[in-house]
């Protein structure tokens, strides 16, 4: 391994813990937003693609069928989505947010997008746009991966 292989992995560490103890302050101040990472990005996948399949849903998050289910269960069980049968094909299913899933995803987005502030906040205009760049760059990089 290179120093910056070992660099990036202290501070991706570093950044990561301290992201963990921000979500445990978030929930202990919301009690209503305890959701597992995958509940979330369920959340987000819905609300960006309003009607899509449970197929859909599996592929983006890596999952079989039948955890993608179980997952949508509980979110149905929350109150969060729904399932609708499209007229066109009776044998499908459409995902929905339902208002309380919209109403909840957007504070969960926000707070979110605060703690996305408070890390761009460590840097000035120039280094802001550039991190992001690279990060975007990194972030589609690491998805086209299969070997991960």
């Amino acid at each position: 391994m290179t120093k910056d292989v070992d660099d990036l992995h202290h501070a991706v560490a570093t950044l990561m813990r301290a992201l963990k103890i921000a979500e445990t302050k978030l929930r202990i101040a919301h009690n209503e937003f305890s959701f597992t990472p995958a509940e979330i990005q369920t959340l987000r996948f819905v609300s960006g693609k309003d009607g899509c399949k449970l197929s859909e849903l599996g592929e983006y998050l890596g999952i079989v069928p039948t955890t993608a289910s179980s997952l949508v269960d509980r979110l149905v069980e929350r109150g969060l989505l729904r399932r609708d049968r499209p007229d066109t094909n009776r044998r499908a299913v459409a995902l929905h947010l339902t208002v309380d899933g919209r109403d909840t995803f957007g504070r969960l987005e926000a707070e979110e997008r605060a703690t996305m502030q408070i890390m761009l906040d460590a840097l000035d205009p120039e280094e802001r746009a550039d991190f992001v760049r690279k990060m975007t760059r990194i972030a589609d990089h690491v998805s086209r991966r299969r070997d991960l």
